[in-house]
């Protein structure tokens, strides 16, 4: 069986002869290292991943660009020995700290987008569908498409985000307030952006046989959406259902989205918008496989879901979070993965553990 047929009988609910083997958000390379991961050596390949999935980077993948471009010039505004304030690629005034190991922290201070006429200057400057820059070169491209022809793997596409690039461009502070207070300039911005991607996308999904898109927003938080369904609903189902439409009737029948925190109550309203496959699945977030594969049955597919806190434990609450998951697996169109980037508290040993562990449950010999 190729990882491509693997991949689509996992998701078709299919008897498979084990489940992909893709690659966790990893890792803290630099404490596993001294811990006695070989170094000089690639880390996907050391441990036998068959892919890093992800919404704006990984691979396999088609290289478009959905996002700003060109991108603003990186500038820095003020330095110090314990941070760093700039200009950062996406517009946004930034303050760093110095120093800092494992997921670096940021604090944003100001934002590109305002009001209506930063959004034009915005849309004008950076948002333009025609740039070739959003595509490899011809060359390369050519190149590309040749190499995936006749692929035994499959490959993925960038979605967009309706949401989650306003909100990295005006702050969610400030959008929050926006949808109040200008609740047609936000209307505008996501309608623009629903045919913007199309229009992106259209030359790919023709020239390429794609398995599958992947959206991203991150527009929950622990407890719940950033936005109300009902906004949800006004502001985003259409937009979505836009661009699922557009890739199903060009052959990409399978959309997930990439989305952090308690995503529950926007759940239907994905797939009322075509979207039918979802990742982190945050535990901390009470987010739960087995409790959404009861609620929606095979109408959704899943990855992710794995509990970073239980790596950090040990082995015992390793065992037992891979025991909550099994289940889950036998029933099909899930992939365990830890949900999320594996922090630095996990150790090299943990880990090699719980690989260990995923392999038992999810087919390998």
């Amino acid at each position: 069986m190729t990882k491509r047929e693997r991949f689509w009988r996992t998701m078709r609910f299919q008897e498979v002869d084990r489940l992909p083997f893709w690659a966790d958000w990893i890792g803290p390379f630099d404490r596993w290292h001294e811990e006695g991961m070989p170094k000089d050596v690639d880390p996907f390949e050391f441990f036998g991943f068959e892919g890093v999935i992800s919404a704006f980077w990984g691979n396999p993948r088609v290289p478009v660009n959905l996002g700003i471009c060109p991108g603003f010039e990186v500038i820095t505004l003020e330095e110090t020995e314990e941070y760093r304030i700039y200009r950062a690629g996406d517009g946004v005034i930034t303050k760093a700290r110095k120093g800092v190991t494992g997921y670096p922290t940021y604090q944003w201070l100001e934002y590109p987008i305002k009001n209506r006429d930063d959004w034009e200057k915005f849309k004008e400057e950076q948002l333009n569908p025609d740039d070739p820059r959003r595509y490899p070169q011809e060359a390369e491209w050519q190149r590309l498409k040749a190499e995936w022809k006749d692929r035994d793997y499959p490959i993925s596409i960038d979605g967009g985000s309706i949401y989650g690039f306003p909100r990295n461009w005006i702050g969610v502070s400030n959008i929050s307030v926006m949808f109040y207070d200008d609740p047609d300039l936000i209307h505008d911005m996501m309608d623009y952006l629903a045919d913007f991607f199309i229009q992106v996308l259209d030359k790919a999904v023709k020239e390429v046989d794609v398995d599958f898109a992947l959206f991203w927003e991150d527009m929950c938080y622990k407890s719940g959406p950033l936005i109300s369904p009902d906004m949800f609903r006004d502001y985003m189902v259409h937009n979505y259902r836009k661009v699922t439409s557009f890739l199903e009737d060009n052959g990409v029948e399978l959309s997930w989205v990439d989305c952090d925190g308690n995503i529950e109550q926007l759940v239907p309203l994905w797939i009322e918008g075509g979207v039918t496959g979802f990742y982190p699945l945050e535990v901390a977030s009470d987010m739960d496989a087995g409790k959404l594969r009861d609620q929606y049955g095979q109408k959704i597919v899943m990855w992710g879901n794995v509990d970073k806190r239980a790596l950090v434990k040990g082995k015992n609450a390793i065992d037992a979070e891979i025991e909550r998951l099994k289940p889950v697996v036998d029933k099909g169109g899930f992939i365990p993965l830890v949900d999320h980037g594996v922090p630095e508290d996990i150790s090299y040993e943990n880990y090699l553990y719980y690989l260990e562990r995923r392999k038992e449950i999810t087919g390998y010999k």
